[in-house]
């Protein structure tokens, strides 16, 4: 598709008009629940705010201070990090693998997407409702066909040691069909004349794909990690329906810890400084990956 230049006129200014009056409403939305929300979480990270009197009291960098040396957010930090190397690898490998399992028109291909995106369109309470019932450690589905196999029961969200995974399951159950969408819509945009001239050179089915699938798609795959580790930090909903950051605080994020800090300890100013140091990482996190990817694109 050719890029829009724009031209001196009338029909060129009406068409800019146009355009505007359309991104309006999104441009407002974003202004009032995204930008203005930053910038007064922004302001509160420098004062400690009161909600229950009303008070604000400049502080200065405190909060931040107070936020690189409490052991609890460190914690919290550590295990949002273990859950993002834990989500990331396995929802980007299994949403690509299956994108390259339905890519390929097949009798039953129709029947696989919809299985595969019926998560993406159910709502995250009932998917976790759902997957936390069937994790139930003594009457739970999974351990009911573990016992089939002689495989002794897991306490899965009950098990310190297993509950952050279990709920990297539920998480990557719930997203992975979207993830399978950008690679499939990446898939479709490479030629089969690329795939015909690997298979003439003698390439095998794999060998294609590690070849000509995987370079082709890495502008798909900086896209997809970048969006997953923005949402790997951001987990909040799964962990607050099943564990409640438990058992033993193996589950509790960073998320979890702004919001008791905010809503539960009444400590509205250090939960935005905690909030801006989690979007200043983010921010350098997601720089990296998109200078690394951009890297490697450019040695092709």
């Amino acid at each position: 598709m050719d890029r829009y230049v724009y031209k001196r006129g009338s029909k060129q200014k009406d068409l800019l008009a146009a355009i505007l009056i359309n991104c309006l409403p999104t441009i407002l939305l974003t202004i009032v629940f995204q930008l203005i929300p930053i910038l007064i979480a922004a302001w509160y990270s420098f004062l400690k705010v009161n909600l229950m009197a009303g008070t604000k009291t400049f502080v200065g960098n405190a909060n931040y201070l107070k936020a690189i040396t409490d052991g609890r957010f460190l914690h919290s930090t550590l295990t949002t990090v273990q859950y993002f190397l834990l989500r990331v690898p396995l929802q980007v490998v299994i949403g690509f693998l299956l994108a390259i399992l339905i890519y390929q028109p097949k009798r039953w291909t129709s029947l696989l997407r919809t299985i595969i995106l019926l998560p993406v369109v159910t709502s995250m309470v009932v998917v976790t409702s759902i997957l936390g019932l069937m994790m139930h450690p003594s009457n739970g589905l999974i351990n009911a066909v573990l016992s089939l196999f002689g495989i002794p029961m897991q306490g899965f969200l009950t098990d310190p040691k297993q509950a952050l995974f279990s709920i990297v399951l539920i998480t990557v159950w719930k997203n992975v069909g979207m993830t399978m969408l950008f690679f499939l819509a990446g898939l479709m945009a490479i030629s089969p004349t690329l795939y015909e001239a690997a298979m003439i050179d003698g390439a095998s089915g794999w060998q294609k794909h590690w070849y000509v699938t995987i370079p082709l798609l890495s502008k798909t795959f900086a896209f997809v990690l970048i969006t997953t580790t923005i949402r790997s930090f951001q987990v909040f909903g799964p962990i607050l329906m099943t564990t409640n950051g438990g058992p033993m605080d193996a589950t509790r994020v960073v998320v979890m810890d702004i919001y008791e800090n905010a809503f539960v300890y009444n400590q509205l100013g250090y939960a935005s400084a905690q909030s801006v140091l989690l979007a200043l990482f983010l921010i350098i996190i997601s720089l990296m990956q998109t200078k690394f990817s951009g890297s490697k694109g450019g040695r092709r």
